[in-house]
C-alpha cells in the first residue's frame, strides 16, 4: 500500500486513494493478527459481497511524474471536456494525473455503491454483465472508473467533503458514520466512506452494520461497520492472479458507540492513533452528479455557503467569518486545517475577512465557493482582505503590488462570455472589485492603476469544453474614480463611469474623467515611455490607441492633443 503525502495548499485537489502493492494485502499489516469472524463474513455475503464488488482492485492508472503524461491522454481529454470553469483554472492536467495516478479507490467505491443501489446496473457498465464481479477492466471500464475517481476534483465535491472533515469533531464524524450505516443497513444500500488521517487518505464502500462484542488492545467495541475495501487482495486459487477480496473483517470499522473510539485492523499500523477520521456520504444524486453512467443533473445537498480559504504566509493572521444570519465566528478556531503543510480552511458564511496581523509583505489569499474562485497575491504591506458573494477588496499601509484572478462558474455571471479576469497593478491605499449584472466595478480610494486580462472558455452545443483559453484580451486602465469594466456585443472591452455607470468612456479619455485634454495626451506619452523600457504602464489600447494601429505611442498622444485643441475651439 502506498501512503500518500498531503499535497501543497496551492494545489486544489487532495488524493483520496491508496495503492495496493505486494503479493497480498496481508503482507502489509506489520504482523497485526488477522481477525477471524465467520458471522461477519456470512453477513457480508447476505449484504451482497459475493457478487456486488469488482474483481479488479485499487491500483494507479499510470506512474506519477511520467514525462509522457500530457493533454493528449484519452482519459484526461474526457475529464477536461467536463470540467467546470473553476476546475479549468486550477491546474487540471496536474490535478488529473495526481488523482488517477495514485489509485482508483474513490472511483471503485462510488461505482460499486451506485450499482448496488440500482442507480445503474452492471449491464449499464459493461454489456452482458449481470454482476459487478463479472466486469472486466477494459479501456471503457477504466474510463468509467476514472470518471468517478475524478469526482473528487469537482469543486462541489471537494467543498462538501473537506468542510465535513474540517468542521465536525472526530466524535461527531463517528456518529455520522453510525447513522449512515444504520440507515443503509435498513434500506439494503451501500454508501461511501472516506478514511482520513495524518498519513492515509482512502475510500471504501460501507455495506452494512452489525451489533456484537469485540475487543482489540484492551478496548471493547459494540458496532461493526462492514466495508468493501479495494485495497484488500488475495490470489485466486485457479488463476493465481491477484483479485479483490470478497470480504475481510480486517477492513471493517469497529466502533465503541459510547466512547466513539474506532478501530481498523487493516490500517492499524498506518492510521490508528494518527487522527483517523471519516467522511460519509449516501446522497446518490450528489455521488453521481455529472457521472459517467446515468448521471444526475442536480442534487439537494446544500453547499452554497461553503468557502475554501487558502492562506499562505509565514506570519500571523486571523480569519473572521460572518454567516447569513449575521453571527460572526473565528474561522481558524472553528475548523481544523486540512493540510499540515499549508493553511487551508473550510468555512460556511457570507462575509470573510483575513487580517495580516503582522504586516507581512508577501501574502497569498485564495477563496473558492461553488460559483466563484478568487486568487490573490500581494507584494507589499497588505493589511486586510475582504470577500463576500460579489465583492473582493483589500487595504494596504504602503505601496503594494497585487495580482488578482477572478473566475466565474457557468451561470454565475451575465455580463460577458469571459469566465476569467486577471487584474494586476499597484496601490498605495486599497483596491476593490465588485461583480454586478453589467460587469465588474473597479475602484480605489487613491487611484486605480490596473492591468486587465480577460479569457474565454469555449464549449460546444453539448456543453463540453473545446478550449479553456480563447479570445484573450489584454488592456489597462488608470482613473481617480470608479470605473465599470464591461463588454460590447462583439466582446470588446468597454469602460463606463458616472453615478449609475451610464457614461461610456471615450477613446482618448485615458484617465476616465469625462474629458479629452492635455492631461490624457501626457499620460499616453508617459505610458509609451514606460512600455519602451519595460516598465508598468496603466494605459491600454481600448482608450489609449487613438488611431487604431494596435500601439499606444507618441502618435496617439499627438492626436489626442489635437483633438483637445479642436474641442477647445468649438
Amino acid at each position: 500500500m502506498k501512503l500518500l503525502k498531503k499535497i501543497s495548499v496551492l494545489v486544489s485537489s487532495v488524493i483520496l486513494a491508496c495503492n495496493a502493492t505486494g503479493n497480498t494485502s496481508y503482507a502489509i499489516k506489520n504482523d497485526v493478527e488477522a481477525i477471524e469472524d465467520p458471522a461477519l463474513e456470512q453477513y457480508a455475503r447476505e449484504l451482497g459481497m459475493k457478487t456486488d464488488r469488482f474483481i479488479f482492485y485499487n491500483t494507479g492508472y499510470t506512474r506519477l511524474g511520467d514525462s509522457n503524461l500530457n493533454e493528449d491522454d484519452i482519459y484526461y481529454k474526457h475529464y477536461f471536456q467536463r470540467c467546470g470553469n473553476i476546475e479549468l483554472n486550477d491546474k487540471p492536467l496536474e490535478n488529473f494525473f495526481s488523482c488517477v495516478g495514485s489509485g482508483y479507490c474513490l472511483g471503485i467505491s462510488l461505482a460499486s455503491t451506485l450499482a448496488h443501489n440500482k442507480v445503474f446496473s452492471p449491464y449499464d457498465m459493461q454489456a452482458g454483465k449481470e454482476n459487478l464481479i463479472d466486469i472486466e477492466l477494459d479501456d471503457e471500464m477504466t474510463g468509467n472508473i476514472i470518471s468517478y475517481q475524478t469526482r473528487q476534483l469537482n469543486t462541489d465535491f471537494q467543498l462538501y467533503m473537506y468542510w465535513n472533515l474540517a468542521h465536525y469533531t472526530k466524535e461527531e464524524k463517528v456518529d455520522m458514520l453510525l447513522e449512515k450505516a444504520q440507515k443503509a443497513t435498513e434500506q439494503g444500500k451501500y454508501f461511501l466512506i472516506s478514511l482520513d488521517s495524518d498519513n492515509l487518505a482512502h475510500a471504501v464502500t460501507g455495506i452494512g452494520m452489525m451489533d456484537g462484542e469485540w475487543e482489540f488492545n484492551g478496548e471493547k467495541y459494540d458496532k461493526c461497520v462492514l466495508t468493501y475495501d479495494s485495497n484488500a487482495l488475495h490470489r485466486d486459487e485457479e488463476t493465481n492472479n491477484l483479485i479483490s477480496h470478497e470480504y475481510t473483517p480486517d477492513c471493517s470499522i469497529f466502533i465503541n458507540s459510547e466512547t466513539k473510539k474506532a478501530y481498523m485492523n487493516f490500517y492499524y499500523a498506518v492510521a490508528m492513533d494518527k487522527n483517523l477520521t471519516f467522511f460519509t456520504l449516501d446522497d446518490e444524486d450528489f455521488m453521481n452528479f455529472g457521472g459517467a453512467i446515468n448521471p444526475a443533473n442536480s442534487y439537494e445537498t446544500d453547499i452554497s455557503d461553503i468557502n475554501r480559504i487558502d492562506i499562505v504566509s509565514e506570519n500571523a493572521y486571523s480569519l473572521d467569518v460572518t454567516r447569513n444570519d449575521g453571527n460572526k465566528y473565528d474561522g481558524i478556531a472553528s475548523c481544523d486545517k486540512i493540510f499540515s503543510n499549508g493553511n487551508m480552511y473550510f468555512c460556511d458564511g457570507k462575509d470573510f475577512e483575513v487580517q495580516n496581523t503582522e504586516n507581512a509583505e508577501n501574502f497569498i489569499i485564495n477563496f473558492t465557493d461553488i460559483n466563484h474562485a478568487v486568487k490573490s497575491e500581494f507584494s507589499g504591506a497588505v493589511n486586510n482582505i475582504f470577500k463576500n458573494e460579489t465583492e473582493f477588496r483589500f487595504d494596504t499601509s504602503a505601496a503594494t503590488e497585487y495580482d488578482l484572478t477572478l473566475v466565474f462558474e457557468e451561470g454565475s455571471y451575465k455580463f460577458a462570455p469571459h469566465y476569467r479576469f486577471d487584474f494586476s497593478g499597484i496601490t498605495d491605499s486599497d483596491f476593490r472589485a465588485v461583480q454586478t449584472d453589467r460587469g465588474i466595478i473597479l475602484s480605489s480610494t487613491d487611484r486605480v492603476k490596473c492591468k486587465v486580462k480577460t479569457i474565454d472558455v469555449n464549449r460546444d452545443e453539448n456543453g463540453l469544453v473545446t478550449s479553456a483559453e480563447e479570445n484573450v484580451q489584454e488592456d489597462a486602465v488608470s482613473t481617480f474614480g470608479n470605473v465599470l469594466l464591461t463588454f460590447g456585443e462583439s466582446g470588446s472591452l468597454k469602460y463606463y463611469t458616472g453615478e449609475n455607470y451610464d457614461t461610456e468612456v471615450q477613446k482618448g479619455d485615458v484617465n476616465c474623467d469625462g474629458f479629452i485634454d492635455a492631461v490624457d495626451a501626457t499620460l499616453v506619452l508617459e505610458a509609451y515611455a514606460a512600455n519602451s523600457t519595460d516598465m508598468p504602464a496603466y494605459i491600454g489600447k481600448t482608450l489609449g490607441d487613438y488611431n487604431g494601429d494596435s500601439f499606444v505611442d507618441a502618435v496617439d498622444s499627438s492626436l489626442i492633443l489635437a483633438k483637445y485643441a479642436e474641442l477647445s475651439t468649438t
